[in-house]
C-alpha cells in the first residue's frame, strides 16, 4: 500500500520581540546615586546616545555653586587648586568654569592664571542687597548723617560699570544736591563710585573702568587711569573718597565704603552738597562721622565690628 509523502516539519511561529517592562516607580533611586555623573557611565542599550561627559543638571548647579563659594573664600586659585579643593578632575572643573566665566561670575587673570569671583557675582550680590533690606537698614544712618551735616546723604551699590543710588535723605537746606534712588553715578568721577572701586584689585577695577581714557564729565574729571589710580591709593588710606566737582560742576561729595564681610565693598555711604558749602575743610570735618556710620552699617550686615 502506497503511503502519502510525509509532511515537512512545521515551522515555529515567529514571536514579536519582547517589550521591556515599564520601570517600577516604587523601585527607588539607582543603586549608586552618589556615583560621579561626569565619570565613566554604565553600559547602555544599543541605540541610546552615550553622554559620559554630561553631568546631571542638579549636580552641575551644585558644583558650580561650590566653585563660586571656594573662589569667594580665596584670594585666587589656579584651576588645579580649585579642582583639588572640590575633589574634581581638572577637566570637569574647567567645564564648570567656562559658563561661569561667560557670565562674568568667575574670571581668570591672564597673567597669573588665578581664578577669582568675577564682577557678575558682585552684581548679583548687589541685587540681593537692594531687595534684601539694605536700603531699609541704611535709613537711620542716612537720617542721622543728613541731620548732623546739613547735606544730602545717600547709599549707592555697585551696578555693573557704575554705582546705583538705592536710598537718599535730602538736605533740609534750600540749596542742596538731590540723588534720588535710581540715579547712576560714574565710578571714576563720583565719591561713591570711587569708594566702591578703591579697594578692588587693580585688574578688576580696570575691567570695570575700561582700558582707555576715562570720559570727562567736567573740566575737573580725572581721565587718565594712572592719575586716578594714584588718587584712589591716597584717598583709600584716609578712609573716605572725594568728588571735588569731578562728576558735576558746582557739586562736591565725600563717601566711605561699606563692608559686609565678603571682602569687597557692598555699598557706599555718601554726603553731597554745593561745592561752595562743602569745601575741603568741611569735608575733613565730616569724614570721621561718615566713616563711623559706614563701619556701623557694615557691622549690621555681617562685617567686622
Amino acid at each position: 500500500m502506497t503511503r502519502p509523502p510525509a509532511k515537512p516539519p512545521a515551522k515555529p511561529l515567529a514571536r514579536p520581540p519582547a517589550t521591556p517592562a515599564p520601570a517600577d516607580a516604587s523601585a527607588g533611586p539607582p543603586a549608586n546615586p552618589t556615583a560621579d555623573p561626569t565619570g565613566p557611565q554604565p553600559s547602555r542599550r544599543p541605540g541610546r546616545p552615550r553622554r559620559a561627559d554630561a553631568p546631571t543638571g542638579a549636580r552641575v548647579v551644585d558644583r558650580a555653586l561650590d566653585a563660586l563659594a571656594a573662589l569667594a573664600e580665596a584670594e585666587g586659585l589656579t584651576l588645579s587648586q580649585l579642582a583639588a579643593r572640590l575633589g574634581l578632575p581638572v577637566s570637569t572643573m574647567h567645564r564648570l568654569l567656562v559658563p561661569l566665566a561667560a557670565r562674568r561670575l568667575a574670571e581668570a587673570d591672564p597673567g597669573t592664571g588665578l581664578w577669582t569671583v568675577g564682577p557678575g557675582a558682585f552684581r548679583l550680590g548687589a541685587a540681593f542687597l537692594r531687595r534684601g533690606g539694605l536700603a531699609d537698614r541704611a535709613q537711620p544712618h542716612l537720617r542721622a548723617l543728613a541731620a548732623a551735616s546739613g547735606e544730602t546723604a545717600a547709599l549707592a551699590v555697585p551696578d555693573g560699570d557704575g554705582a546705583l543710588v538705592v536710598a537718599q535723605v535730602e538736605s533740609p537746606a534750600a540749596l542742596r544736591v538731590c540723588l534720588p534712588p535710581g540715579t547712576r553715578l560714574a565710578l571714576h568721577a563720583s565719591a561713591a563710585g570711587k569708594a566702591l572701586i578703591a579697594h578692588l584689585p587693580l585688574e578688576r577695577a580696570r575691567d570695570l573702568l575700561g582700558r582707555g581714557p576715562l570720559p570727562a564729565l567736567t573740566a575737573r574729571t580725572m581721565t587718565d587711569q594712572g592719575e586716578l589710580t594714584a588718587d584712589l591709593a591716597t584717598l583709600r588710606h584716609r578712609g573716605v573718597l572725594t568728588d571735588l566737582g569731578e562728576s558735576a560742576d558746582g557739586q562736591a561729595a565725600l563717601a566711605a565704603p561699606v563692608f559686609s564681610g565678603i571682602g569687597d565693598p557692598v555699598a557706599a555711604l555718601t554726603l553731597a552738597g554745593p561745592a561752595a558749602r562743602l569745601d575741603l575743610a568741611r569735608i575733613d570735618a565730616l569724614a570721621p562721622l561718615l566713616a563711623r556710620a559706614a563701619r556701623t552699617l557694615g557691622t549690621a550686615l555681617g562685617g567686622p565690628a
